[in-house]
This record gives structure tokens, sequence and C-alpha cells, in this order.
């Protein structure tokens, strides 16, 4: 037995957007067994619902060179009410037949229908125990646990019993209401020699991190300019930046490698000075200048009792000039103290 579980779509441009027209089945899907001969006449059919709302244009169902019509199409409602219908007024001897209703009948979202045909001799296509599981076609589902459905009667009626989730070969002619969105395309690559977090900007903003082999995607991205950057604590990248132009396609190998950063090292600046002969001094106030002359800042709060200071607040490669003043118990101070450099190292 085969079971084919290709779905058959058709792109329609219109000036609103690009519309998929969906069938369960392609062309190429062969029933097996491709009939089965009933004594009397019935009507087989489908039950389907739609993710999306949208318009049922016709029918479509596999025919053997034995099964003979004339054949009519119908839609219905799950409640049994006939929605449209349209006799096969052309059919070839055997594959895949297809008629259209005279207009398109709209139908809902999430709400179940059934597509089916009438076989007047009673002939028709069959699949016992089919795997309806293995069949996707979105935004068409198949309804139920065994959806493929029939009555019989002399002429076409409601069919809504099921057999052993038996297969019947009736598709139906979908197309949605809702646009296709537009192609999407990815960006990829991969970070070597340390984890990171990968940030994007441009026609679209979004971050993620490394995987345990540090690769990375950003994945749902439409046409445009994208700035990837990379960033870890303690590390630097190559190159910190990547400009990316999807243009059509997804875009692969955007790599960075990163490099651990020595930890910048702490430097101080020790100050001494020689005590004060005066009697009434309480302290002393450190100012310092990043020119020589000043204008100079204070770098203490309070006096300092002793006569030394250690300046921690000082930056690598940079050139520091200070002076002292005295403080007598009267809170004045002195003239400022002769004129101290220091240059701090790089490293």
């Amino acid at each position: 037995m085969l079971s084919f579980k290709i779905a058959s779509t058709i792109l329609l441009m219109t000036s609103a957007g690009t519309f998929a027209q969906t069938s369960f089945w392609s062309t190429s899907a062969v029933p097996g067994p491709p009939n089965d001969k009933d004594l009397s006449s019935l009507t087989v059919g489908l039950t389907f619902y739609s993710d999306v709302p949208g318009t049922v244009t016709g029918v479509r169902f596999y025919k053997d060179k034995r099964d003979t019509g004339p054949h009519t199409g119908i839609l219905w409602s799950a409640a049994g009410t006939q929605l449209a219908s349209v006799d096969f007024s052309v059919e070839t001897a055997s594959g895949w037949q297809q008629a259209y209703f005279p207009s398109p009948i709209n139908i809902g979202a999430n709400t179940p229908y059934i597509i089916s045909f009438f076989a007047p001799n009673g002939s028709h296509a069959m699949d016992e125990t089919y795997p309806w599981s293995t069949l996707s076609a979105p935004p068409l589902h198949t309804s139920g646990f065994s959806p493929g459905v029939f009555a019989y009667g002399s002429t076409a009626v409601f069919p809504s019993e099921t057999e052993n989730g038996t297969n019947y070969w009736v598709d139906v002619l979908f197309t949605s209401a809702t646009p296709l969105p537009p192609n999407t395309y990815s960006i990829s690559g991969n970070v070597r020699g340390s984890a990171a977090t990968l940030t994007l900007s441009g026609a679209a903003s979004d971050s993620t991190t490394t995987d345990a082999l540090g690769n990375y995607s950003f994945s749902g991205l439409q046409n445009g300019l994208y700035v990837i950057a990379p960033s870890q604590s303690g590390f630097a990248f190559l190159p910190p930046t990547a400009a990316i132009t999807i243009n059509g396609s997804s875009v692969n190998g955007i790599d960075f490698a990163g490099a651990l950063t020595p930890a910048p090292t702490s430097h101080t600046v020790s100050l001494t000075w020689t005590a004060s002969i005066s009697t009434n001094v309480i302290g002393y106030n450190m100012y310092r200048a990043t020119v020589s002359g000043g204008p100079y800042t204070r770098l203490n709060s309070l006096p300092v009792s002793g006569t030394s200071y250690v300046d921690n607040n000082v930056a690598s490669g940079r050139s520091y000039f200070y002076v002292a003043t005295a403080v007598d118990n009267s809170n004045s101070e002195s003239a400022y103290s002769s004129e101290a450099g220091a240059v701090v190292p790089t490293s």
C-alpha cells in the first residue's frame, strides 16, 4: 500500500500579496489499492479544517478506470448543510479529477467541513487504516482520528459514517484569505576561544548566546542590513563587529575569535612629607592637579593627622602633581608646599 504525504500548493500572486492554494495530496500521490466496488451508490468524503480563514474553490478525487460517473462534488458544513456542489463534466479515464465550484465558498478558521463526491456506481478509491497522523498540509488539517467518511444513497447525501480509519482519497482546493508571510532567512556562525553573547542590530534587533561548540544563529530575518557584535566579560573579539546584508538568501560563516584580555593593574601614589615645626598644627590637607602649577583639587575630607598619604584614585599612564597645606587648631591653612610630581606606569 502506498501512502503519500505530499501536500499540493500553488502560489497565487495578487495585488494584496501572495496566497497559497492548498490540497492534501499532490497529483503524484496514488492510492493502494486504487479501487473498491460497493454494491450501492454512495457519497465518500474527508473531514477537514484550516488554521486560517479562506475559500474552498473546488474538489478533487482519485479515480480508477472502473469508476464511471457522472460524479458530483459537494462541500458540507459539519452539521450536514450542503454549501456548494459541482458536476465533474470533464473527466479522464483515471487519476486525479478536479472540478471548481461555481463560486468560492468562504470558510472560517478552526471549523470542520466535509468535502465529498458522489459515486453513482459505488466504485471508489479506498485505503483502510490510513496513517492520518502523518498527513501534513498546513494550514489544512484533517479532523478527528478517522476523517474519511461515507454514506449510502441513490443521490448525494451527507457522509457521516466512518470505518477502520479509511481514506477515500477525496481532496479539497483551498485558498487562504491571509497572505503568506515574506520569506525569512538566517545569519549563523561560530565564536572561537570564548563563549559569547551576540547582539543583532539593524533591520531587526535580537540577542543570543553561543552553544557548547561556539555556534550561534539568528533566524526569521528579512532582507536588509544587519550588524552583529559579540561580547563576553574579560574577552576581546576579532572582528569586534560584523556587517551583513541579507538579499534573498541566508548568510552563514560569520565567525569571531575571542581572546582573553588581562585585568588592568591597580596603581597608587604614596606621598610623605616632613612635619611642620608649628606647635598648633592639627593635620594636613592634600591637593592634586593634572598639570604642573594647578589648579589643584583637595583629596581628603578631614585633615590628615600623620605625615603620609596614599592616593588610590590614579589611572595608568597619567601624570599627577601634588601639594600639601598645614591646618592649625583654628582651621586655618598654610600656603601650598612645594610641588611633587608622579608618573603612573602604564602596566
